[in-house]
């Protein structure tokens, strides 16, 4: 039984051009967490991902998947650049690969960016159920946790399996969590 969909990254579909609408979400640059978040989602879709994170090695200029390489990536970058806005766009324009791009989106906007973790934190502090619905509340609240633990990776304990550091700072985390909600 042949695939259904190729996962080879270098190959195209026939609904795949430089116009398309990636995702609904164009980057603004504060939204940048949430924006590249649904870009992942909809290149690994595409099975595309790897020109972002430099998976997708980009082939010797003498080999035969070097032209494709370059069709592809030149594809991807197009579909970056068309999910921001103009000004955005216009700036970003003379990179050379979509690796590159990212890299520098990800350097001037990612989780280096200050003034968003303390605008998430104080959203956060100043959230409160009001009028809402619990389920309400509680969704405005999710939204805003899950952005914020973008910010934030969890150690990674490399100790023996007896090691309960990181359970004890993920249980820190719902224990804030469940007292804000409260």
């Amino acid at each position: 039984m042949e695939p259904a969909y190729n996962d080879d990254p270098l190959s195209l579909q026939p609904a795949d051009h430089p116009g398309l609408q990636l995702i609904n979400l164009k980057l603004t640059g504060p939204n940048f967490q949430r924006w590249s978040k649904s870009v992942r989602i909809a290149l690994r879709t595409k099975g595309k991902l790897g020109f972002l994170d430099g998976s997708c090695v980009k082939p010797a200029v003498n080999t035969p998947q070097f032209n494709q390489w370059i069709k592809c990536d030149s594809m991807v970058l197009s579909w970056l650049l068309n999910s921001m806005i103009t000004e955005l766009a216009e700036a970003f324009l003379y990179v050379n690969t979509a690796q590159e791009l990212w890299s520098e989106l990800t350097e001037r906007f990612g989780d280096s960016n200050g003034p968003l973790l303390y605008q998430l934190e104080k959203e956060i502090s100043e959230l409160y159920q009001g009028n809402d619905s619990v389920a309400v509340y509680y969704t405005k609240l999710k939204k805003l946790w899950e952005e914020l633990s973008d910010f934030s990776d969890v150690p990674e304990c490399k100790c023996a399996t007896t090691c309960t550091a990181v359970k004890k700072i993920l249980a820190n985390d719902q224990r804030k969590k469940l007292i804000h909600f409260l």
